[in-house]
């Protein structure tokens, strides 16, 4: 019954002072929104890049060497190791890709060979794959992305048309689905040619890059330990001298990045909730000095110590959750905004729950000061106040 009649003064008392209220819960509402914003962010884009990396499939490995270069022999010797499936070598050409009147600056032209799209996972939305044949008639074709068919020739309706990379003529056999951008990869942009072709390009037949895909499911580290031996072993290769990761290296990475970048940004933002829990005791102590007739009053009527203490502590509770409630709402928005303008954004319900508990806690904390101090004042002290 006291608890009861605690919360309606307390409510009687907050709704007296509205503006003063909502200027207190401000604090609150910013910080708290921040925080579920920044999280549900940072979530959103690691699931994203989950979800794209098990698109492109899982278990593609990447071996790349920095102080060396492979052959074309390499590759062959490569795809003869036990337990290895598809094998393809990767060399980025420099040079502007152009066609008649039109240029793009985001393309990139990559060299490799027929086993390219298997093993990237990317599927072609018309025509074919580069093929044996192109390789060895070193031939001038080449497949591309969406985005750069679009920026060449303003359709993906384009096989049997040329573009130039860095003035050499290349023929469009192969269009790929449209599929974003990925740990690296952006398969929209991309030309890919022949290896055959790089003395075309004024390029050196050597690959820095070289992508791998287990035979059997479950193989990655198998595929791992077979590319590192092959370059340690067969090449000579030192370990600084290359690496060997797989796409859970370097998603497991990126994750981490993104944590770290979300913690920082979430203890930034969890100041303001530190500032409005101050902004809550310097409210409850203005409130105690301006009702310290009634606080006489009640004690005088024989209000005891902990009835006082239970009123503006309520107060304080209420005036803090009152002020999570709308800052998780706010941050719920706002996180649905950001998805409406493309940026990935997931509601993360733990977080939530955290707001909730830190509400509780910031005006069970910060309010204690004030209803103690209010609880601790004498009959005679109070009404003696003006």
């Amino acid at each position: 019954m006291r608890r009861t009649r605690s919360a309606k003064t307390a409510l009687s008392s907050i709704a007296r002072n509205r503006l003063r209220t909502a200027l207190t819960m401000l604090g609150l509402v910013i910080g708290i929104s921040s925080v579920i914003v920044l999280v549900g962010i940072g979530e959103g884009s690691n699931r994203q890049v989950e979800e794209r990396m098990k698109a492109l499939g899982g278990d593609m490995v990447s071996a790349y060497v920095f102080k060396d270069s492979l052959g074309y022999d390499d590759i062959a010797a490569l795809r003869g190791l036990p337990g290895m499936g598809s094998v393809a070598p990767s060399k980025g050409v420099g040079g502007d890709l152009t066609d008649e009147g039109r240029s793009t600056k985001r393309s990139t032209a990559e060299v490799s060979d027929e086993h390219y799209l298997t093993t990237r996972s990317l599927r072609l939305a018309t025509g074919r794959n580069l093929s044996p044949v192109d390789r060895e008639n070193r031939s001038n074709v080449c497949v591309i992305g969406a985005s750069t068919a679009n920026d060449l020739f303003g359709t993906m309706d384009c096989l049997g048309k040329t573009l130039k990379i860095a003035g050499v003529p290349f023929v469009v056999v192969g269009v790929l689905e449209p599929i974003g951008q990925t740990m690296g990869l952006n398969a929209d942009n991309l030309a890919l040619v022949p290896f055959s072709a790089l003395p075309s390009l004024g390029e050196e037949t050597k690959i820095e890059t070289v992508y791998a895909r287990p035979a059997l499911e479950g193989g990655v580290d198998a595929t791992k330990a077979a590319l590192f031996d092959y370059l340690s072993g067969e090449r000579g290769l030192s370990p600084n001298q290359f690496a060997v990761v797989s796409q859970d290296d370097m998603l497991n990475a990126s994750s981490e990045i993104n944590q770290t970048m979300t913690l920082m940004l979430v203890g930034i933002a969890s100041i303001s909730l530190v500032v409005a829990g101050i902004g809550v005791m310097n409210v409850m102590l203005v409130s105690v000095t301006e009702r310290t007739r009634e606080i006489g009053i009640k004690k005088a009527l024989g209000a005891r110590r902990s009835d006082i203490l239970r009123q503006f502590l309520m107060e304080a509770l209420l005036v803090s959750l009152m002020g999570g409630a709308a800052g998780i709402s706010a941050g719920l928005a706002f996180g649905m905004l950001a998805r409406s303008m493309g940026l990935a954004f997931s509601a993360s319900w733990d977080v939530v729950a955290v707001a909730v508990a830190a509400s509780t806690a910031i005006g069970l904390a910060f309010g204690i000061f004030p209803a103690y101090r209010a609880s601790r004042l004498t009959p005679i002290e109070a009404l003696r106040q003006e």
